[in-house]
């Protein structure tokens, strides 16, 4: 097993944010969810977290080229795979995200990482990448793997005085004591919508511009979001 050497693989490939968290110390709301939803947390020691950060993922997954119906995932599933057999060992693990029908508390279990804080986007923001990052991929192993969290430091949205991600949300629904999403929902879905293809409160966060996703990008994510949302609320595509 060369778990560092796991790690620099990953980050190459662009799933730059690895934790390794004890399934015993997990919290306890983050626990109970999974539990609920049949995970079986008390037969594993592990819960690994896979995510990316900037910009490099997609480049990554572009030079594989973007030939399949979910090419994030595929990509990421793929890489976590690789690293799986190649760098633990092919140790046995139970896969947890993506593709599975639990629930899983990706938020929850990235602030216990050390990886985001809440911020009024209703998403997590993180100290290193700002609102440019994403989770990837998550399985359980009872595999020897050293815990890995990242150091402590201060929200970003703490030192914030202007919020322009507020001002910047046409609709209002962004907002320091909790995110509209219904509003948000809504107007995304309206026939001409600036907010289609791409979150303006987003992009107007100050922080970390080296990380922010390219248009491609931005475009990618938000636009396969719309197609979801359009089929879940029954919404005709225009």
């Amino acid at each position: 097993m060369n778990f560092q050497e796991g790690r620099r693989f990953l980050a190459a490939g662009g799933l730059n944010m690895l934790a390794v968290l004890a399934c015993a110390d997990l919290p306890q709301q983050a626990a109970q969810l999974m539990l609920d939803s049949a995970v079986p947390l008390a037969n594993y020691r592990r819960l690994v977290l896979v995510g990316h950060g900037g910009r490099r993922m997609w480049q990554a997954l572009q030079e594989r080229g973007l030939d399949t119906a979910d090419p994030v995932d595929n990509y990421s599933i793929t890489l976590t795979w690789e690293f799986i057999h190649d760098y633990l060992d092919g140790a046995p693990v139970h896969w947890l995200y993506p593709n599975t029908e639990y629930i899983i508390p990706l938020q929850q279990l990235g602030a216990a990482a050390g990886w985001s804080y809440p911020s009024p986007l209703g998403t997590g923001i993180s100290p290193v990448y700002g609102v440019w990052f994403a989770y990837r991929a998550a399985f359980l192993t009872n595999g020897d793997l050293p815990l890995l969290q990242d150091d402590p430091a201060p929200s970003p949205c703490n030192t914030c005085l202007e919020k322009p991600c507020i001002k910047a949300c046409p609709v209002g629904a962004v907002r320091l004591d909790a995110f509209d999403i219904n509003g948000c929902v809504s107007y995304r879905l309206q026939p001409v919508s600036p907010c289609a293809d791409r979150c303006l409160a987003r992009l107007a966060c100050p922080f970390f511009p080296q990380h922010r996703y390219s248009l491609p990008q931005i475009q990618y994510h938000y636009g396969r979001s719309l197609i979801d949302l359009r089929a879940w609320y029954g919404v005709d595509d225009e």
